[in-house]
This record gives C-alpha cells, structure tokens and sequence, in this order.
C-alpha cells in the first residue's frame, strides 16, 4: 500500500513541476507603423478598471490587485529592467510613452493518471510460475494557481496602445519572495525583450 501511495503522489508531483517548470509563454503584437527606435522616455499611466480585475474577469479569475506586494514586485521589475535597457523614466507630461502593466490569476486543472500493479512470481510443486496479480488505474485530480502579467505600451500623444505583451503562467504557486521575484523577473525580461528596438 505504501508503494501503491508514493507511486500515485510521485506522478503528481512530477506533472505538476512540468507544468511549472515550462516557464512563460509570451504572446505580443505591435504597431508596425511606429518607429520604436525614436522612444526614449516613459511614465507610468494611471491605473484604471485593469487593476481591480477589469474585462474578462470570471469567478475563478481575479486581480493580482487583491495582492499589492505582488503588484509592487511586478512594478519595480519592470521600472528596473526599462532603465536598464535605457528607457528613461519622467514625468508623464515629458513621457513619450505610458506603460500600463496588470496581472490576473486562475485555478488551473491538472490531471494525473496512475497505473499500479500488482503482478508477481511464486514457486509451486519444484516449478517456477506466475502468481496472482492484477493492476488499478487511478485519477488524481489537482489545481495549480497560474498567473499572467500584461504589458501595454500606450502613445502619450494619442492615447492609443502601440504595444502590448502578456506572460501566460509567469506566476504558479508562488510561495515566498525569492520564487516571485525570479518568476516575475523571468516573465517581464521575456516580455520586454519583443519589445521592437
């Protein structure tokens, strides 16, 4: 039986650190009719309904606002990382562009199928032969807690977006500060590198 349960928990475990550990798939899109190169200045925008959970929100779908150190992380990530590829930050009425980030989590389904068997040789009348065995298949069903980052990049002359990008699983299960920060900074240096330059 203790086999049987180490068996059934290992696949778990195993599924699940796959699944955490394929890191962030990045989706972006941009204008083509913007000369990137020529953007030199950002600010902030003003945080609006994407905070609070905005469009799309679902029950098991809710604002990383409802976790403001988390928020905070995701900010100074990307403060950080923007300077450091010579993005300079300034007020909003100098800025060039407006960045907005926000960040969502969900409840994600994993599966795990097991199969246990049971299958063993015995001795009978000075001949060697198959003894009685049989296998069991079982169904472990489990959630991870996924997190997606969002980037927008908005022209601060027309109000419009001319870039955005979203890590998808950028924060699963995070259970302390040093696995956040690694996971945002993953997400946002991944994000920010398809940023056109």
């Amino acid at each position: 039986m203790g086999e049987c349960m180490v068996r059934k928990y290992y696949g778990a475990f195993i599924s699940l650190l796959f699944l955490l550990g394929c890191g962030p798939t990045i989706r972006f899109n941009y204008d083509p009719s913007i000369d990137f190169k020529t953007l030199k200045t950002w600010a902030w925008v003003e945080q609006d309904e994407y905070r609070e959970g905005g469009r799309g929100n679902r029950r098991n779908q809710r604002s990383l606002a409802e976790r403001p150190l988390i928020e905070k992380r995701i900010e100074i990530i990307i403060q950080r990382e923007l300077i450091s590829m010579g993005y300079q930050k300034v007020s909003i009425a100098e800025a060039q562009f407006l960045i907005r980030q926000y960040a969502r989590y969900k409840q994600v389904p994993v599966e795990t199928r097991t199969r246990m068997s049971s299958n063993y040789w015995g001795w009978g009348w000075g001949w060697p032969g198959p003894g009685i065995g049989g296998s069991i298949s079982t169904v472990r069903r489990d959630t991870y807690e996924q997190g997606t980052i969002m980037i927008q990049i908005i022209d601060a002359k027309t109000n419009e977006p001319i870039w955005e990008a979203e890590a998808v699983n950028a924060l699963s299960d995070v259970q302390n500060p040093d696995e956040a920060d690694a996971q945002i900074m993953r997400a946002i240096k991944g994000a920010l590198a398809k940023l056109p330059r």
